[in-house]
């Protein structure tokens, strides 16, 4: 490799010199022209063996490390999951193929995503944003690393954004009601404390109070009664009721039990985990329409947020 890019540099460093003393472009000879397709050809060459010394320094298993202690801009636990399943799934597709990843080309990046065909539409697009992201990752740090999913047409179509559904007190109470104990427990937190689906494995309480992670943020506060006291019903330990779940198994879970209720007509919608969300957030909006007070209840980074959140519901101008 050595004595052909000494070889390569010798023939670039001549034919430059060569088309240094050339005319303007449009008085070049037959003769000429050749040689500088020549020149163009060395100069791709060079690039791609440049490329290739820099893909061999690069150590694909610890820059993938590296990035999923990183991954997403929240660090949650729930985003480094699905971007590790994602990678692993790209790392075994490439094997399958005998391609090496760090070479990846736009139309094997499109392959790859075609390959994910079977899975929900939903699961696709997450499985290549993740993938994106950690080339664009990769890109940053290394000279010779092009994203090959950027602007690619393979990720499935994103279907038109549901309608937003609040569900009505009423509507909440039998949704309680109806649902097992510990699913009742869990839509509780979220209808009368406001909290993510995916901050309940890591919740914690003592004395009334509570601990734990949403969006990769340390979150604390005082649990309400009612929650408690479903928590209790349910024969969960408080401190950590919803431990070893995961946030999505939690989550089509009480979305499959809500669907039933809508299909009975117990319910005006088959609504969503983020829905009793919403529903908290307009509750307690309407007791005394503090924004403030509501942002902190939401964890939200500002005021600027829940107002967004808010006026994204209809509930303010």
């Amino acid at each position: 490799m050595t004595a052909i890019a000494a070889r390569a540099g010798q023939e670039i460093r001549d034919l430059a010199a060569a088309l240094a003393a050339f005319p303007a472009p449009d008085k070049w000879t037959q003769d000429q022209k050749a040689q500088a397709v020549q020149f163009a050809a060395l100069l791709e060459t060079a690039q791609n063996m440049i490329a290739v010394k820099n893909l061999a320094g690069i150590d694909w298993q610890a820059e993938k490390a590296v990035f999923l202690d990183n991954a997403g801009r929240t660090g949650s636990a729930h985003t480094r999951r699905g971007y590790s399943a994602a990678l692993s799934r790209l790392d075994a597709w490439a094997a399958r193929q005998a391609v090496n990843p760090l070479e990846l080309s736009p139309a094997q990046a499109d392959d790859f995503i075609y390959s994910l065909r079977g899975r929900a539409a939903a699961s696709v697009r997450l499985d290549a944003s993740a993938a994106s992201s950690f080339y664009t990752w990769l890109e940053r740090r290394h000279a010779g690393i092009k994203n090959p999913f950027r602007g690619t047409k393979a990720r499935p179509a994103e279907k038109a954004a549901r309608e937003t559904a609040i569900p009505e007190a009423g509507e909440v109470e039998t949704i309680l009601r109806e649902l097992p104990a510990d699913l009742a427990a869990a839509v509780s937190v979220m209808a009368y404390r406001g909290l993510r689906a995916g901050a309940l494995p890591t919740l914690s309480i003592a004395g009334g109070k509570y601990i734990g992670r949403s969006k990769g943020k340390d979150i604390k506060g005082t649990m309400p009664a009612p929650v408690l006291e479903r928590i209790k019903a349910a024969a969960l330990p408080l401190r950590s009721p919803f431990a070893g779940l995961l946030p999505n198994t939690l989550e089509h879970r009480i979305a499959r039990a809500i669907e039933k209720l809508f299909k009975a007509g117990k319910v005006k919608a088959a609504y969503s985990c983020h829905d009793l969300r919403h529903f908290f957030a307009i509750a307690e909006y309407r007791k005394d329409n503090d924004l403030y007070r509501v942002q902190k209840l939401l964890n939200h980074a500002s005021i600027a947020v829940t107002a967004r959140y808010l006026k994204g519901l209809g509930e303010i101008e």
